[in-house]
């Protein structure tokens, strides 16, 4: 059974310190005060991103153009000049769903706007959060569509999270649950793996590179079930949107653990089936001859029907070209079928009739499972990188508590201590006094 508890660490002390941005974000919608980009910048901070005064206002120059939904025939060409005609190649920007009747709106931002509308548009996202169960349940008539595409010629792509934050610190913006956005590093988009009702954070990684990393996930499989509401290994969702949910607490060690399990089951699902394969004899094959009564006396030929010869497996084909003196593996085999490929006049495929429907997604998680290669060195990493951390004053015997190392090492910047991080980590693992403090993990 898997463990759950609540994203935030309440501690009852007065010393424990809290870098909180959604609060910071809360207070500064509730005071009614004007953003600024050094609001911007100290909700921010933790994130090492920043915006100057000048392009925050040439951001806010940007005209939207607004669209009735859903999009007829009559506004396709503005839309698409506006989005891109591609999921895979388009425009950066700013999107904003306004509600008609109430006048809320919800705003979101993207790399690839093209990509996220169609997200919306298929409606099969999940019901979570505040906006996606309205739009579900009153579907796209009930709103209209406003549209701020970022020129790539003066804005790169990261801008657009500037000016999502801008309009996420106005108060009219009540579908969004989040009021701080994310950026993820340079590497690619942020991703999150929840269970099937999304109410569930198992993990948060802040790019596909991240994820294969740490919990295996190759970059060709997350392009595949990323919002597409297509479980994962039978049990997870992958999104690029964050929902409101509780994490769980259980470590990336263990999560690899169970998808480990999950993907060695579907591995030895694959190995059990014989599918039927069909080697094709091309012109300039010197190996066989289609007239030859040979063919037919070969223990590992199913049926013999002009220039292809049937095989029960995988297996069966490859044993039968051992036979001819060509060696190969079946992994190689099975790569050649999926790239049409020919071989010593060769060609070989599987009988289409006897493909089963999940033949590709489980083929998928066989390789990704036959690949694998996790670095636990890097998840442990991972793991005491974002572990809450216990600080006491020798001097005056006080303790704080902070929810990761660099929080720690911030806030001590701001004392006027500097603390170098691998003489920290030393002191974390081997235990002293370093700069008069004493430093240990959270056994909680």
């Amino acid at each position: 059974m898997i463990r759950r508890t609540t994203i935030e660490r309440n501690f009852s002390r007065e010393t424990d310190v809290k870098i909180n941005p959604e609060e910071l974000a809360l207070e500064h919608i509730k005071s009614g005060n004007e953003t600024t980009h050094l609001v911007i910048n100290k909700i921010l901070y933790n994130q090492k991103v920043s915006i100057t005064e000048n392009k925050l206002k040439d951001l806010l120059k940007i005209k939207g153009i607004e669209l009735d939904l859903p999009i007829t025939k009559d506004t396709y060409e503005i839309f698409i000049n506006l989005v891109g005609k591609s999921s895979y190649r388009g425009f950066a920007g700013v999107y904003v769903f306004i509600h008609k009747a109430s006048k809320c709106m919800y705003v979101g931002s993207s790399n690839l706007l093209r990509r996220r509308m169609d997200y919306y548009f298929r409606g099969d996202f999940p019901l979570a959060g505040k906006f996606l169960p309205v739009l579900h349940k009153e579907d796209l008539n009930a709103f209209s569509l406003k549209i701020f595409k970022l020129d790539k010629d003066l804005f790169n792509p990261q801008d657009a999270l500037f000016l999502e934050q801008y309009m996420l610190l106005n108060k009219d913006f009540k579908f969004n649950s989040l009021r701080v956005v994310n950026f993820g590093p340079s590497l690619g988009k942020s991703i999150y793996v929840y269970d099937l009702t999304c109410t569930i954070l198992y993990y948060y990684a802040q790019s596909q590179i991240s994820l294969k990393r740490i919990l295996g996930i190759h970059t060709s499989t997350c392009v595949k079930y990323l919002d597409t509401c297509i479980p994962y290994l039978n049990n997870f969702i992958l999104s690029s949107i964050p929902f409101p949910s509780v994490k769980s607490d259980i470590t990336a060690k263990e999560l690899l653990n169970i998808m480990d399990k999950e993907r060695r089951a579907t591995y030895l699902k694959g190995l059990r089936r014989s599918i039927p394969v069909i080697l094709e004899i091309k012109e300039g094959n010197n190996l066989v001859l289609v007239t030859s009564s040979n063919l037919s006396l070969s223990p590992f030929i199913k049926k013999v029907e002009g220039n292809n010869l049937e095989f029960d497996s995988l297996t069966s084909c490859v044993a039968y070209l051992k036979s001819l003196g060509i060696t190969i593996k079946r992994d190689t085999l099975s790569k050649y079928i999926k790239l049409g490929k020919v071989f010593y006049n060769f060609k070989c495929r599987y009988l289409e009739k006897s493909i089963p429907a999940d033949f590709e997604k489980v083929s998928q998680i066989i390789e990704e499972y036959k690949k694998n290669k996790i670095d636990l060195q890097a998840i442990e990493s991972n793991n005491l990188k974002n572990k809450s951390v216990i600080v006491k004053s020798i001097s005056d015997n006080n303790e704080k508590r902070f929810l990761s190392i660099m929080d720690m090492v911030r806030y001590y910047e701001t004392q006027g201590i500097k603390l170098d991080r691998k003489t920290l980590n030393r002191y974390l693992k081997k235990g002293g006094v370093y700069k008069g403090l004493i430093f240990e993990y959270d056994k909680l």
